[in-house]
This record gives C-alpha cells, structure tokens and sequence, in this order.
C-alpha cells in the first residue's frame, strides 16, 4: 500500500518530531536529575515544548497539504474533535480543583491534546 505524498511529508516530520522530543525528554530528564544549572533546565524546557509544538505544526501542514477535501474534512473533524476533548477534560479538572477535590490539574495539556488527536481518529472515521 502506498500513502499519498502529504501522508508521506506528514509521516516523516511527525517520526523526526516525536523522535526529537523522546531524545530531549529523556536526556533533558537525565540531565535535570544530574543538577545541571538552571538555565540548561529552563532550555531544555523549551526545548521539549518545541518538539510538542512541532508536533503540531505537523498537523497544520498535515491539513494544508492535503489534496483531498474529503480526508481533509476527517482531518479537521479529528481536530476538533481532539481540542474539545481536551478543553471538555481541562475545565472538569479545574472545577475538581476550584471545589479542593484534587490539589492540582493536569500539566501536560499538549500530550493530552495528542492523545485526544489519536482517540480522535477512529471515530471521526
């Protein structure tokens, strides 16, 4: 089976996107533990959160590139789809904190977003 060109742009930035923040999380979290100085902190840091947001910029082009409306379409719906759940988890989780249920909220709200983006695909489909 042979994936249209944007699918195949789309599969090769995500894999240097995703492989960049495993490398970086994994040494960054070594390095953090080792007592590096807090300004290689902070720039592993944003580091990570370049790699995440690269993620997403992936998507965008993902979007942009692709030449059939229909899958496009599925595309934005997953999105959607994605964000919803994401901000639908969020705000549950911040009213469990304003009522001192839980202490604090989620801190990954990007990983939790990608996780929703993959729950996303199989029922928008």
């Amino acid at each position: 089976m042979t994936f249209p060109r944007y699918m195949r742009r789309y599969f090769f930035r995500l894999g240097v996107c995703l492989t960049a923040y495993a490398l970086l999380l994994i040494g960054g979290l070594l390095a953090a533990v080792a007592g590096v100085p807090v300004g290689v902190r902070v720039f592993l840091a944003f580091a990570n959160a370049a790699a995440i947001c690269g993620v997403f910029w992936t998507i965008f082009r993902l979007v942009e590139e692709c030449d059939d409306e229909y899958q496009r379409l599925l595309f934005i719906r997953q999105i959607l789809f994605a964000t919803a759940l994401t901000l639908a988890v969020t705000t549950v989780w911040q009213f469990l904190e304003v009522y001192r249920v839980v202490a604090t909220g989620p801190r990954w709200i990007g990983v939790l977003w990608l996780a929703s983006f993959g729950i996303a695909a199989p029922i928008v489909r």
